[in-house]
């Protein structure tokens, strides 16, 4: 379950899709920007993209976006200038 308090004060940035990820930013309230990854295998397996296409990656995204701001506050705020990548969502 989502703490209120922290989904509040959390923004997801637009996705951006590689061949290998889903690549994002999540802004927080007292820990500014983190960047933040999810593997495409772990987009089709869990998160219900039907396969690795920017579409389906970006519906898959938009559809789960509550769980994968509960993975950002879980994982908690990365060193500066570090991706953290989000394997379990």
């Amino acid at each position: 379950m989502i703490n209120s308090t922290a989904q509040a004060g959390l923004s997801l940035s637009r996705p951006v899709f590689t061949d290998r990820e889903i690549q994002f930013s999540a802004f927080g309230l007292n820990w500014g920007f983190c960047s933040y990854a999810i593997p495409v295998d772990l987009a089709v397996e869990r998160l219900g993209a039907s396969d690795s296409s920017g579409q389906q990656l970006n519906l898959a995204f938009q559809i789960n976006r509550q769980r994968i701001m509960q993975a950002v506050i879980e994982a908690g705020s990365p060193v500066p200038g570090k991706r953290v990548l989000l394997v379990s969502v």
